[in-house]
């Protein structure tokens, strides 16, 4: 028929609309992509400079050892990895679409005929992967993650109370009322110097003092003592004319081992066989947590679109970008809350996150209509 295309035309036209689609797929993917390596790479570092400071301080005030640092340091780190995914690519997207609205590439496109459709298809084919990573790591890795941390923190527990003394600071024994002291340590950090124990006797309180000190384990019992050398041993009540001075060379102190921890792994560290079935709200409040992951990065790849929209490319690239943080902070505090009320029993469990996400859902919708009626808008107006 005249004027229809013929079949070879409409394969050109096909052919060339792929073509373009793929063009387009590796442009969003490669410049996204490094967007958000070093979005999540400087999140990454911030987070793990908290959880570092944290153990530091735990460290210092002998409630973990200082041996464990780095695998505690490492496994919370796979957590914070988490949480990032989904925020990392919110804002690699907002950051990337932002430059295509400030340098016009946009308006070439929507002029080549690339709409809303094709670049959310090219936005859909990079998420994917991402999803698929995330949900792998919220269901199998996470939890083993906080599963190992929670046995690490338990092994520290049940070690000595030597094992978390730290030079210059006190240190109250978890079992027994004991009060550690140390100056310092020996070069090859194989003694101890300067060292100060209190603890309640059967005669009454007692202070130990001592020049130099070591640990040793009984290789039959497997009991460990502190042995000091060269120091001194005050018995007695203070004020009483009961009151005793002894001076040793060496003396064994026996250091009481904490009874074996008897907490159960957090909800976070449950398998996800566990929480499949279970009528605990606590359970199901982490399975909708686990599944709200996957589901606000699909919701916060569809939001970024709408959201990085700039009439006045003059704006710039991070015009939208405040609202942008602002909107996911509300997102994901609302999250926490849901899972909060969900556990607590304010919530019914059909409900649970999933209002979270509808309301996400609804600003996704309202911003596509609007931006919708004003380009119908425009082109009315260009047309009178």
């Amino acid at each position: 028929m005249p004027g229809s295309p013929s079949p070879v035309t409409g394969a050109f036209m096909t052919a060339r609309r792929s073509l373009s689609m793929g063009i387009l797929n590796r442009y969003l993917v490669r410049e996204v992509l490094l967007t958000q390596a070093a979005v999540t790479l400087v999140l990454l570092l911030i987070i793990m400079g908290g959880t570092l400071a944290r153990m530091l301080r735990e460290a210092a005030e002998g409630r973990i050892p200082a041996d464990v640092l780095v695998t505690m340091v490492a496994l919370g780190s796979v957590r914070g990895l988490i949480l990032l995914l989904p925020v990392s690519l919110f804002l690699a997207l907002m950051l990337s679409l932002g430059r295509w609205y400030k340098d016009s590439e946009m308006a070439a496109m929507q002029a080549c005929g690339v709409g809303p459709r094709q670049i959310y298809r090219a936005i859909g084919w990079m998420t994917l992967p991402l999803v698929v990573v995330l949900t792998v790591l919220v269901f199998w890795v996470a939890p083993m993650a906080s599963a190992a941390i929670d046995q690490v923190r338990i092994a520290a527990e049940e070690r000595s109370d030597l094992a978390g003394v730290a030079p210059g600071r006190f240190l109250e024994s978890r079992t027994g009322g004991q009060v550690f002291f140390i100056e310092g340590y020996t070069e090859d950090r194989s003694a101890m110097q300067g060292v100060f124990i209190r603890a309640m006797g059967p005669e009454g309180p007692e202070v130990v003092t001592a020049r130099r000190a070591h640990s040793e384990q009984d290789p039959v019992s497997g009991q460990r003592y502190l042995v000091l050398e060269d120091g001194y041993r005050y018995r007695g009540r203070p004020g009483s004319s009961e009151f005793r001075i002894l001076s040793f060379q060496t003396h064994g102190i026996r250091v009481p081992d904490p009874p074996g921890s008897t907490r159960t792994v957090k909800v976070d560290g449950l398998p996800l066989s566990t929480l499949l079935g279970s009528p605990s709200r606590y359970h199901q409040a982490e399975l909708q947590w686990r599944l709200s992951m996957p589901l606000s990065m699909i919701l916060l790849a569809a939001l970024a679109l709408p959201l990085s929209h700039t009439a006045n490319p003059r704006q710039g690239r991070y015009a939208k970008l405040t609202a942008g943080i602002a909107i996911y902070i509300f997102y994901a505090n609302f999250l926490i809350l849901g899972k909060s009320w969900v556990s607590s029993g304010l919530v019914p469990v059909w409900l649970g996150m999933w209002w979270v996400h509808g309301l996400v859902l609804l600003l996704i919708l309202g911003l596509l209509w609007r931006q919708r009626g004003l380009r119908v808008w425009r082109r009315r107006e260009l047309a009178v």
